[in-house]
């Protein structure tokens, strides 16, 4: 039984999930903490949720948006990479706005949010955009209705 070939029909093999599905997931959930962030911060609220979205919007949500519209980087470690950006964005941000003596951290973080959701909602739109112009992909199962 070694060496020999095995079939496997077409049509029982599943197409894989398009990649742009999980992006997609990971965008609309960075989208959300940053509606929490957003609203949380607005209304004031000090709780544990404001602390947690915070972190996680600090970390990475900033940084994901850069590398989900810049595709060359999406290549190598999303999360390693997200997060880098993050920092440096919202570092450099935060910089800028205190030499410029315009220091006002909430103003900063509600700029921060709009841009970040703009940013993340063009990824999303920009992949499905090139998703739809590809061709769906049919599997031959090798079946013939003029076998008759």
């Amino acid at each position: 039984m070694k060496g020999e070939e095995q079939s496997v029909s077409p049509s029982f093999v599943a197409a894989p999930r398009p990649r742009f599905l999980e992006y997609d997931l990971i965008d609309i959930t960075c989208i959300a903490v940053t509606a929490a962030i957003a609203v949380a911060a607005a209304t004031n609220e000090r709780n544990a949720i404001r602390s947690v979205a915070a972190v996680a919007f600090l970390l990475f949500v900033p940084g994901r948006a850069i590398v989900t519209n810049w595709p060359a980087v999406a290549a190598r470690s999303q999360v390693a990479v997200s997060v880098l950006f993050s920092l440096t964005a919202l570092t450099l941000a935060a910089t800028l706005t205190l030499w410029a003596n315009f220091w006002h951290p909430i103003g900063l973080l509600e700029v921060e949010c709009v841009i970040t959701a703009a940013a993340l909602l063009a990824g999303i739109l920009r992949r499905r955009r090139a998703s739809a112009g590809q061709e769906e992909i049919t599997v031959d199962t090798g079946a013939s209705n003029d076998d008759a």
